[in-house]
């Protein structure tokens, strides 16, 4: 499988239309693609970590969501994203 599927891509749509960054954010770095997440999507999730107007339970509710996938794709680069903004996160 190459590129995002369509699920990813109406995903992806979806929260750009409620205006939620962050979903879409950790939407994109947790497709069903065969591949890590992309940096571009990980560093922009480490970023708003460091924003004081951003809400890290949302974000924490967004990322424990897509570990509840049927993909386990979906469910390991939700836990390689998690790991990653623990890891480079601010506290």
């Amino acid at each position: 499988m190459s590129g995002q599927s369509l699920t990813d891509r109406i995903a992806a749509a979806q929260h750009s239309m409620t205006g939620s960054a962050i979903s879409k954010a950790v939407c994109k770095a947790t497709t069903h693609e065969v591949s890590g997440p992309k940096k571009k999507h990980l560093d922009y999730l480490i970023h708003c970590t460091n924003e004081l107007n951003v809400s890290i339970p949302h974000l924490a509710d967004t990322l424990l969501e897509r570990t509840t996938s049927n993909s386990w794709i979906v469910v390991f680069k939700a836990l390689i994203t998690t790991h990653h903004l623990m890891m480079y996160g601010s506290e």
